[in-house]
């Protein structure tokens, strides 16, 4: 079946917003490569509202640092102009996210921040992205940079595209999640077009 529609993360994907997740680590004194979000989340009481208020700090930091990588907006007008469905579901804020994404040339509906449910990987928003556009997700295609966003994809039963945006991997093996790989934005035009080709007509 065609696809119909992609779901973008954002920060990392589409935007560098320049956060340093080790800082933040250190600011908040939580464990090296600890996953931040899931670590504030077992927090209570005082604890968690301290590591909440740097954590606003940095996003707030990373809005002001934010740029668009290159490429990514002639990407972005190209799949408009196919008429694609655009979406972003992100780890971020909400508010925050809607202020970035002000960069772009495009309009994406929904944007779905942290708080408004179950965060990646948890498939939560992409499936309820895809009941509201009424498509199947095997129609749409989960695209961002990290393995939180792949395994959303393959939990939702999405075809799953890697933002690689040139970054050294090391020795994990979650990028092989991926179904598609973009290793240069400005190829993104063409590996759309293979991907929806890929996907026509097929059920």
């Amino acid at each position: 079946m065609a696809i119909k529609g992609i779901i973008f993360d954002m920060d990392g994907t589409l935007i560098d917003s320049r956060l340093d997740f080790d800082q933040m680590r250190h600011d908040m004194d939580l464990p090296i490569e600890a996953p931040i979000l899931e670590t504030i989340e077992s927090y209570t009481g005082l604890r968690r509202q301290q590591c909440n208020e740097v954590l606003r700090v940095h996003e707030q930091i990373g809005v002001e640092k934010a740029t668009v990588f290159p490429g990514v907006s002639e990407l972005l007008e190209y799949a408009q102009s196919l008429d694609l469905k655009m979406a972003i579901v992100t780890r971020n804020l909400h508010e925050f996210a809607v202020e970035m994404l002000r960069m772009l040339p495009v309009t994406f509906s929904p944007v779905i921040g942290r708080e408004e449910g179950p965060i990646k990987p948890d498939p939560w928003a992409l499936c309820h992205i895809c009941e509201n556009w009424g498509l199947e997700t095997h129609q749409v295609v989960m695209a961002g940079d990290y393995r939180f966003d792949l395994e959303a994809g393959k939990r939702a039963g999405c075809p799953t595209l890697w933002f690689s945006q040139k970054r050294v991997i090391g020795n994990s093996d979650w990028h092989q999640m991926a179904d598609y790989i973009l290793e240069d934005n400005f190829q993104g035009a063409e590996l759309l077009d293979r991907i929806i080709e890929d996907h026509r007509d097929s059920s």
